[in-house]
């Protein structure tokens, strides 16, 4: 078949496709809208197959196609993720190293999710205030009297989860729409670049700093009375160092047991931090500490080179 005819048939198969979906979003409600993972893959494949300047018309088809037939939630989800699959194809066309492509679409959809929910969330449907509200009388009615025992405010403790439930949702997102692409693409016969091995993976040693010196100071300072904003920023800062802190912490582990025991230990930690979670979180935190601040990580590939650790 000729290049440009099979250009045109898969450029009209990709779009009948996002058509098939807007319909099927129309009839059911706009529950699609809440699997914005699965959007980008049409222009995934195509961009992926022809490049950004060949998946213009087919993107500008679909925007088309959408304003037609979808709700304005709809053009606006439909749009952003076409673009996304736009950016993220083309990425795949140029070579790009998967950690390039994931953090693209996480950063794609993080800034999403932040529109739609934060920004402009009245247009699409979203009240954090409410559902601040709502979680509050849950945890009242299921704790009762013991709510006010807390050494925290529980109003403000569920908002600071709201907001950060916001980036962890396009964080997820973005994780998805890489791994589904990498599984399509893959399955179609692209060449599509590896992914390092999670011993390969670390982090710039000062951010290992900076980290701890958060985690620490915004710990010291939510101790002491402060102002409502302020005691917003610090909560955030805390939760945010000490998740980096234990993904790394939880990494490490990982590695080592892999080489140490040649098992992985991922359900055994799990179950360790699901036993003893008011000391796993700290140990793990300290030990992602360790693994980005220090040449442990180094030395023990230094070592398994070697020979030292078979």
């Amino acid at each position: 078949m000729n290049n440009n005819v099979r250009k045109i048939t898969d450029g009209a198969m990709m779009t009948a496709l996002v058509g098939v979906l807007l319909f099927a979003n129309r009839q059911l409600g706009g529950i699609v809208d809440l699997f914005a993972w699965i959007l980008p893959l049409p222009m995934v494949f195509f961009t992926a197959k022809y490049g950004w300047k060949d998946g213009l018309l087919p993107l500008a088809a679909m925007i088309i196609l959408t304003v037609l037939l979808g709700t304005p939630q709809s053009i606006y989800y439909f749009t952003v993720t076409s673009v996304t699959g736009l950016i993220y194809g083309e990425g795949v066309k140029q070579k790009w190293t998967s950690r390039r492509l994931m953090l693209t679409a996480m950063g794609i959809s993080l800034v999403s999710n932040l529109v739609t929910t934060v920004l402009f969330a009245s247009f699409f449907g979203y009240d954090i205030a409410m559902e601040v509200q709502t979680m509050k009388q849950v945890f009242e009615q299921t704790m009762g009297t013991a709510v006010a025992a807390l050494p925290i405010d529980i109003t403000q403790m569920i908002r600071i989860a709201a907001i950060f439930s916001v980036f962890l949702t396009g964080v997820v997102e973005g994780l998805l729409i890489h791994m589904l692409s990498r599984l399509l693409l893959q399955r179609l016969g692209f060449q599509f670049p590896k992914a390092k091995p999670l011993s390969q993976i670390s982090s710039p040693k000062w951010t290992g700093y900076v980290a701890i010196i958060c985690w620490a100071g915004a710990e010291y300072l939510l101790r002491t009375p402060q102002k409502s904003n302020v005691q917003d920023i610090l909560m955030i800062l805390n939760l945010a160092s000490n998740l980096y802190l234990m993904f790394f912490g939880y990494l490490g582990a990982i590695v080592f047991g892999a080489i140490q025991f040649k098992k992985n230990i991922t359900f055994y930690l799990v179950l360790l931090t699901i036993l003893f979670l008011p000391v796993a979180i700290p140990a793990f935190s300290l030990f992602g500490f360790l693994y980005i601040a220090t040449n442990w990580r180094v030395d023990l590939l230094r070592r398994i080179q070697s020979g030292e650790i078979k």
